[in-house]
């Protein structure tokens, strides 16, 4: 277990000048928007880039060609000159209220995008909860030295039981009165953003932050890049841009946020097998018995369904405590460590419908329930980490919206 030194530092969270698109030269924001950089898809990438020639994929996601990064840093430098991307006239925060369908019905889920001081991950004050890959760090920290900007922010959480922090958001819009700054639709997702100027408001929403600490949710790799970056530059003035962050944060009992469990797809060997031996009891199941995948473990192949329990006399001294009761933590620990070791294919999908269409197309399915966010508070508090890929956050903050340079 990591240790998370005690420390009397509170979040710190500032207004800043947000660099925006001009819809009158750029065309309709929902056509300028995307997906952060890790959910899309070469696929998506050329729809993306289809949809408009001023798609922010084109600076979040450069084509892999010649210098990606460079062409990246050119691009996002020739809107700003061709004023496609406008800086805010003054430091602002920006609430955002993000609408989307579920199932049938319709969530939305609000938060503030401000610039967050960056702390060191044992400080106490940003909580991560899910490990990283060194591949996906080098690539976003290469962008982000090419761009000297924050293309897509750090999805935070933080904890709002007495709903200060969104009695504060609300007064800021007016109780969503106030006309928004700018408003996107994309499919079944609509976007409304306020840009909140006023210091008096602003002071408010930081003062209200201020008191609770940072979970975060997505963007675990763009945080720690933007500590290596800051490492870089560590002469700099405690005021300096480089010291802070994007961020988007929401309040953990926000009834639009949702998580969805990330559910492992393995190609090939017997390992899985092997290992469902060894450490737990199997017992066939129904389709219909896994939709809310209450049994925590079920493994899925060829139209068969077995839920997992652990065995009473299985050896779990190579499992962190804090993991023995998370049904995906024991899938990675028991079920997978092996099969990654033989160098097996392991996928991720987070849709149940596409992990079970895997399993009847030859693959081995393992279904695991979402992490709820009490789980989450919980793991980051005691200062431990998830497995990678553990929780699915939707829907995604989109890049673009909102860009914080570092000029």
């Amino acid at each position: 277990m990591s240790r998370v030194r005690q420390n009397r530092s509170v979040a710190e969270i500032r207004a800043f000048r947000g660099l925006r698109y001009d819809e009158t030269l750029a065309g309709p924001l929902g056509d300028l928007i995307c997906p952060p950089y890790d959910v899309i898809d070469d696929a998506d990438r050329e729809r993306l880039v289809e949809r408009s020639p001023f798609n922010f994929v084109r600076v979040e996601l450069p084509r892999p060609d010649g210098d990606p990064y460079a062409a990246a840093a050119a691009t996002l430098s020739g809107w700003r000159q061709r004023k496609v991307l406008k800086p805010e006239s003054a430091d602002a925060i920006y609430v955002h209220d993000h609408e989307f369908a579920i199932g049938k019905a319709r969530a939305r889920r609000r938060g503030v995008h401000v610039a967050l001081r960056l702390h060191a991950l044992d400080e106490g004050i940003v909580m991560p909860h899910e490990l990283t890959f060194p591949k996906a760090k080098a690539d976003r920290l290469a962008l982000l030295r090419a761009t000297r900007a924050n293309t897509s922010a750090v999805f935070g959480l933080y904890a709002d039981a007495r709903g200060e922090v969104a009695s504060a958001l609300d007064r800021a819009i007016g109780g969503g009165a106030q006309r928004p700054t700018a408003e996107a639709t994309v499919g079944d997702e609509r976007h409304r953003l306020w840009t909140i100027g006023d210091r008096v408001t602003i002071g408010l929403v930081r003062d209200a932050l201020a008191k609770r600490r940072v979970y975060i949710a997505d963007g675990h790799h763009r945080y720690e890049t933007a500590l290596a970056y800051l490492t870089e530059h560590g002469a700099a003035p405690e005021d300096a841009p480089v010291r802070f962050t994007l961020a988007y944060l929401a309040a953990l009992d926000d009834p639009g946020l949702r998580i969805f469990g990330t559910h492992r797809i393995v190609r090939g060997d017997g390992a899985v097998e092997d290992a469902i031996g060894r450490f737990f009891e199997a017992s066939p199941i129904d389709r219909g018995a896994i939709e809310d995948l209450q049994p925590g473990i079920v493994v899925a192949r060829d139209g068969r369904y077995r839920q997992l329990q652990v065995r009473p006399d299985a050896d779990l001294s190579a499992v962190r405590p804090a993991w023995r009761e998370l049904p995906v933590a024991l899938a990675e620990e028991l079920l997978l460590k092996t099969a990654r070791e033989r160098g097996v294919e392991i996928s991720y999908e987070h849709d149940l419908e596409r992990a079970i269409a895997a399993a009847e197309q030859g693959a081995t399915a393992i279904l695991v329930r979402a992490v709820d966010p009490a789980t989450l508070q919980r793991v980051a508090d005691a200062g431990e980490r998830l497995p990678q890929k553990t929780t699915y956050f939707y829907p995604k903050v989109p890049a673009g919206l909102v860009v914080r340079p570092l000029d």
